[in-house]
């Protein structure tokens, strides 16, 4: 597969390398550092005593039954990229001043993937729970929604319309993109909250 934007980083020789496996029963590795994005990834590592760099090296490959082979390669190249961003705890580090440059790289990324590609991408990042990349999922999909009409919204996702009303409410209910729409307009609604609070006093 192609490795997309120029600049993307990759693990290096020396890096100890967690060892994960798609649904497709593909292997593959990233550095520990671009790992420690994943919350699953760490919960992972806690539960099976991953806890130090010879245990990583000796491990078995993770499973990730939910994560296709092309999802798990875009995932790895965006945990790369961010590797000396703060670990996943810290869910709002993408609020603070942005790398120009690191900016750069995610639009370039995500103007690669199509809407299936970005629908799947989100599906393996929430299951991965890499929260800056479901930002970054949650803000695209708001831009390519934004100022369209329902009929546009519809044809760029190839949403069929010929259901009841009652199917369309239960689909809508289990569509995962609307999981995406409510996480965006939560984050929405943080910033607006966050905006209308008082300066703190220095």
């Amino acid at each position: 597969m192609a490795d997309g934007p120029s600049g993307a980083k990759k693990c290096r020789d020396d890096d100890v390398l967690f060892r994960v496996k798609s649904k497709e029963d593909r292997e593959y590795t990233l550095s520990k550092k671009a790992a420690q994005l994943s919350g699953t990834i760490h919960h992972y590592s806690e539960n099976y005593g991953l806890d130090n760099d010879e245990a990583i090296m000796k491990m078995e490959p993770m499973p990730l039954p939910e994560v296709s082979s092309e999802s798990l390669h875009h995932i790895i190249r965006w945990c790369e990229q961010h590797r000396n961003c703060p670990i996943w705890e810290e869910e709002k580090w993408w609020q603070n001043e942005r790398d120009a440059e690191l900016t750069k790289w995610e639009d370039e990324f995500m103007a690669e993937m199509t809407s299936e590609t970005l629908y799947n991408l989100f599906l393996a990042a929430n299951f991965l729970d890499i929260k800056c990349l479901l930002d970054k999922c949650a803000q695209s999909v708001a831009d390519m929604i934004k100022g369209k009409s329902v009929d546009e919204i519809r044809e760029i996702w190839m949403l069929e319309n010929d259901f009841t009303p009652e199917e369309e409410e239960k689909i809508k209910n289990e569509n995962p993109w609307e999981a995406i729409l409510r996480y965006q307009e939560q984050l929405e609604k943080e910033k607006e909250e966050q905006a209308s609070q008082p300066a703190a006093s220095s």
